[in-house]
């Protein structure tokens, strides 16, 4: 799954009309302080999410387009006051309650949102057009009508991935089975950016989970900010006989466990990480039990113990940056990697991406030296430009003038991509 494009019609101080193409690899932000980049790469979360709850009650009109094996994906999304066009008129909707009744909660702003998606499958070639708003959704398949439901509802606090599967409940059995692989990967992806600081460090002490089983069937809570191995292994601690109030899991128990990674790279003895399961219960048909107080306990090489609140601040970040790879399996949203990580650890956290595309801004010119290209295309795609006037934030990838002149400079390989980026303007 890459990100490939984005439009910003509407969106903050962002110059209207701004449109950025992507690497499917690296993608690195560049510009001085205050020109937006920050901004960008949480705008860039809120795509690849495909989740605006965090927007109900902002203006903005964005489109963007996601890339699937075999498939492709074209989202426009919006969340306006009403144009003083009127809308083509759609065909009336059947009434329904597949969600409870809610209150649109930026209903009082004036602010009428819409979501439009066109899904393209390959071989053989099927198109899947979808339009909600916060009166109802309409589906068409090849241009044709299959079903359609009113209801009053948030649609902004669902994301794209949960409104396509609740489209994959109505339409063709064939279509909802190629669509599986899709909603698999996509309805827990959100992606968070990773700070410049210790944010997602202390996101971790504060992670709840919860599996509930109702008449045999277990439904997780929370998924979304665990590896996505541990759902599995803490299932497997409580269905042992008599399972402890405290899990442990040694750094040698999971090979490339994020713990694993980041005891051979800090260079400890050993490493354990502690779960507390803080709440069992039982009810007529199933129970619950919740899981929290995520913590660490290290050893270093001459015996001495300490705990996660010991660690230095680079020891932290890249924890929790390990942590946070776990987790995200496509995407890597970075801001200022290199913050307090020696140059080894630099080089194997780029090391660690892997096929992630990657989204990083950084002051530190470090990361640049690991990132490779092969083309001039392939390098202005993978540049994302940020800038600021007087009243307005400009994103953009340079021109294909700018870019083969740095390629040009660039394949010799006499001068780093930092010093070539600073010397043509372009960081």
């Amino acid at each position: 799954m890459k990100l490939t494009r984005l439009v910003v019609h509407h969106y903050r101080n962002v110059t209207p009309g701004t449109e950025l193409v992507f690497s499917p690899a690296r993608n690195l932000v560049l510009g001085e302080n205050g020109t937006g980049r920050t901004t960008l790469l949480e705008l860039l979360a809120t795509v690849v999410g495909s989740d605006f709850s965090g927007l109900i009650h902002e203006a903005f009109a964005l489109e963007y387009e996601l890339s699937f094996p075999g498939m492709k994906l074209h989202v426009y999304v919006r969340n306006e006051q009403p144009s003083a066009t009127p809308e083509p008129e759609a065909p009336p909707r059947k009434g329904a309650e597949l969600l409870p009744l809610r209150t649109p909660s930026a209903e009082g702003l004036g602010l009428h949102p819409r979501l439009e998606v066109d899904l393209r499958l390959m071989s053989p070639a099927v198109h899947l057009g979808m339009r909600a708003d916060n009166e109802g959704l309409d589906c068409k398949v090849d241009g044709e009508p299959v079903w359609s439901r009113a209801m009053q509802w948030s649609l902004l606090d669902r994301s794209v991935w949960t409104l396509l599967f609740m489209t994959a409940q109505y339409i063709d059995r064939d279509l909802k089975e190629r669509l599986k692989d899709l909603l698999r990967r996509t309805f827990l992806l959100a992606p968070q950016r990773f700070d410049e600081a210790l944010g997602m460090f202390e996101r971790i002490g504060h992670i709840r989970y919860a599996m509930e089983v109702r008449d045999g069937e277990v439904f997780p809570l929370g998924l979304m900010a665990l590896p996505t191995w541990m759902p599995g292994w803490l299932r497997e601690q409580v269905e042992r006989e008599a399972p402890p109030d405290v899990l442990e899991l040694r750094h040698d128990a999971l090979e490339r466990s994020f713990l694993a990674r980041f005891v051979a790279l800090a260079g400890f003895a050993a490493g354990t990480f502690r779960v507390e399961v803080q709440e069992k219960r039982s009810f007529e048909n199933g129970g619950r039990v919740g899981f929290g107080g995520f913590g660490f306990h290290f050893r270093r090489l001459d015996g001495r113990g300490l705990s996660h609140a010991e660690l230095g601040f680079g020891q932290k970040r890249l924890l929790s940056f390990l942590y946070y790879l776990d987790v995200n399996e496509d995407f890597a949203i970075l801001d200022e990697l290199a913050n307090g990580l020696h140059p080894r650890w630099v080089e194997a956290s780029m090391r660690e991406l892997g096929t992630r595309q990657v989204f990083l801004a950084s002051q530190n010119p470090l990361p640049f030296e690991h990132t490779r290209y092969a083309s001039a295309e392939e390098l202005r795609a993978s540049l994302l430009l940020c800038g600021a006037g007087p009243e307005r934030i400009d994103w953009a990838n340079p021109s294909r003038e700018a870019a083969g002149r740095l390629f040009d400079a660039y394949r010799l390989g006499a001068r780093p991509l930092a010093a070539l980026l600073r010397e043509q303007g372009l960081w």
